[in-house]
């Protein structure tokens, strides 16, 4: 852990510490703020104006100012999370502390933002085919055989009981399960017609881009994308998808929005309906072939 050198005065201590200082762009990481002063003092008031007005700061979550006690000492403490989008070599402000007519403030601390190196392996050459673990289509005759013969035993009592007395017909709803690549498209074509960029919600409509994206590869894949980073994706990816151009476009498409929400940027005109039609490529191209998969099942 790499910490950062304070300012002393008396009993009186100020602290601020990060976890790492070289981190990649867009990656996470603590910014702990700890003060300690002496018991009986009165509670300082902190200063934390600097860092607001750091544009390249971008504050992920933080928590309240924390309080505990020792048989000498008092210790206040403070967690930021926090994320840099922009390479280069930046310093975290000076912080400060006022307890009474004194005043106490940390060192500036500098951090250096590094780009994340493109994969320039190209596409690899077509593997064999790969047993898949099982599924839920795999049983799906199973499914079927028990779904008939559930339906032919409750017509049977259906049935039986007419010839007792009348009985209201019982209507069972059949639930439609769609796939994951019809969920996606269905909900990129909304997103189409919706033409968000063009009203000035750019915000919004990377979000939404990126979270139908998300939604579509954790179904698709079974991984956890609506709860990884961007580069966790990436990395998960990979162990599913050959092809180096389908996982490019999902790395500039995430990279994109994260550019957008956090950033602040303003991506080029024609580059909003570009992400859009490159999403639905990336859909088309990796969907699950149901067909096949209803084929296979057939011959077994």
């Amino acid at each position: 852990m790499i910490l950062s050198s304070s300012y002393l005065l008396g009993q009186n201590s100020f602290v601020a510490k990060v976890d790492s200082l070289k981190m990649e762009i867009g990656d996470q990481q603590n910014l702990t703020l700890t003060y300690i002063t002496s018991l009986g003092g009165s509670s300082p008031d902190f200063h934390l104006e600097h860092l607001d007005t750091c544009s390249f700061f971008e504050r992920v979550s933080q928590t309240e100012w924390i309080k505990t006690q020792s048989s000498t000492s008092t210790t206040i403490e403070k967690k930021i999370k926090f994320s840099i989008f922009d390479e280069g070599v930046y310093k975290i402000p000076t912080m400060y502390a006022v307890q009474g007519g004194d005043s106490i403030g940390t060192y500036e601390i500098p951090i250096e933002i590094t780009g994340v190196e493109p994969d320039s392996t190209g596409l690899l050459p077509i593997k064999g085919i790969i047993k898949e673990k099982n599924n839920w289509q795999d049983y799906f005759w199973w499914y079927v055989g028990i779904a008939l013969a559930s339906l032919g035993f409750l017509w049977y009592r259906y049935i039986q009981k007419r010839r007792n007395r009348k009985l209201e017909e019982i209507v069972v709803p059949v639930e439609i399960i769609k796939s994951a690549h019809q969920i996606a498209l269905e909900k990129l074509g909304a997103l189409k017609e919706s033409r968000l960029w063009e009203k000035g919600e750019i915000k919004e409509y990377h979000s939404q881009l990126t979270y139908i994206i998300r939604e579509y590869l954790e179904n698709r894949y079974h991984i956890p994308a609506l709860e990884s980073t961007s580069l966790e994706i990436i990395r998960d990816l990979k162990k599913n998808i050959t092809e180096s151009e389908m996982i490019k476009s999902v790395d500039d498409i995430l990279n994109i929005a994260d550019w957008v929400k956090f950033a602040k940027g303003i991506p080029e005109e024609n580059a909003n309906a570009l992400a859009l039609d490159r999403a639905i490529e990336i859909v088309l191209f990796t969907k699950e072939d149901t067909e096949t998969n209803l084929q296979t099942n057939l011959n077994n």
